[in-house]
């Protein structure tokens, strides 16, 4: 007949303080994950502003050198990002995935943004507060109609209000109330044509778990005003989808 091990303090004490380790450790990769986010959102907005106040300088200005090296700073900030985001992944998660590549847009590149070809109407739902504002500040100064919200629920109030269809829904993923898929899927009811690109601070393993991966409907943080602009003057082209 065999005995059945019996567990002792010293084994349920082993239990619970792996359970009490696998815990601690999932709260950081979240933790992680949240800093990165944030950080992408702050990244995004600082090249906005910096963009945006290089395209008001006179030619020859000396201000150029200073703006050049606050783009410099941003990227060498993204970079630090991206190595957060790299210390996430090696943090054991039971929810964490595989990472799923991205089109990634690390360099602030050229300041100097475009006239866009056609004029167009866009629907911003972004929570962030420096971001919103800058990206809605770009795109109007590129001629686009823009309606700003910062929620899912404005968003939709802020439609009702227009009336009409928007040319573009311009959506972040992660909003504090519905996420970004839920606002489109629900704006698409009104508007079943409508183009839709997706915002993202999130790591790319996150984006595998919510079901996003990469493509041109996708672009992630930080992004540049000019990175941004040409992917809208795309998606804008006639005969995308």
């Amino acid at each position: 007949m065999t005995k059945k091990k019996r567990t002792g303090p010293s084994d349920e004490s082993g239990v619970a303080q792996s359970e009490a380790e696998a815990s601690a450790e999932a709260a950081l990769a979240i933790e992680l994950g949240a800093i990165v986010h944030d950080l992408r959102n702050v990244f995004s907005a600082i090249r906005g502003y910096a963009t945006v106040v290089a395209d008001e300088l006179r030619p020859g200005d000396q201000a150029r050198d200073d703006i050049d090296q606050i783009l410099k700073a941003v990227d060498r900030g993204v970079t630090v990002s991206h190595r957060l985001s790299g210390l996430r992944g090696r943090v054991p998660s039971p929810v964490e995935r595989p990472a799923t590549p991205l089109e990634i847009d690390d360099q602030s590149g050229s300041w100097k943004v475009h006239r866009p070809k056609r004029a167009a109407s866009i629907l911003i739902v972004e929570d962030d507060e420096p971001l919103r504002p800058v990206v809605a500040r770009v795109l109007r100064r590129n001629g686009y109609e823009v309606v700003e919200a910062a929620s899912g629920t404005e968003a939709e109030e802020r439609a009702l209000a227009h009336g009409m269809a928007f040319d573009l829904l311009l959506v972040d993923v992660g909003l504090p109330d519905l996420s970004g898929p839920e606002v489109v899927e629900r704006l698409q009811q009104r508007w079943p044509a409508v183009k839709v690109l997706l915002v993202s601070g999130f790591s790319r393993a996150a984006l595998a778990e919510r079901g996003l991966g990469p493509g041109p409907h996708l672009l992630e943080k930080p992004f540049s005003p000019a990175a941004l602009l040409e992917r809208i003057e795309a998606m804008l082209a006639p005969g995308t989808s």
